[in-house]
């Protein structure tokens, strides 16, 4: 397995259950990551080695209600060894709606 398809586990005071586990497509390439923080804009998303701002990525996963959210990002940051951020585009409504229902 190359590093590319890794995610670290990141020193934070997050319990690892209540993080939601997704996949994403960067340059035909697909990972396993967590997503640490997210948000109806955007999300966070763990990976030692992160994708370069400015990166277009494709985001599935599923929300706790079931809901499974599709869509397109583009990194907005990244920081090595731990992970980078995206803003979602193109989200469907649906998804959108899910979202900002479970997060506010």
């Amino acid at each position: 397995m190359s590093a590319v398809g890794m995610c670290k586990s990141v020193d934070i005071n997050t319990d690892s259950q209540n993080l939601l586990r997704a996949r994403c497509e960067v340059n035909g390439y697909g990972r396993d990551c967590r997503i640490l923080d997210l948000k109806s804009h955007g999300a966070f998303l763990e990976s030692f080695v992160p994708a370069v701002t400015g990166t277009r990525v494709t985001l599935r996963f599923d929300l706790p209600n079931g809901h499974q959210v599709c869509t397109g990002g583009i990194v907005r940051y990244h920081q090595f060894k731990v992970g980078f951020g995206i803003d979602f585009v193109d989200m469907p409504p649906s998804d959108a709606e899910q979202i900002v229902s479970l997060v506010g």
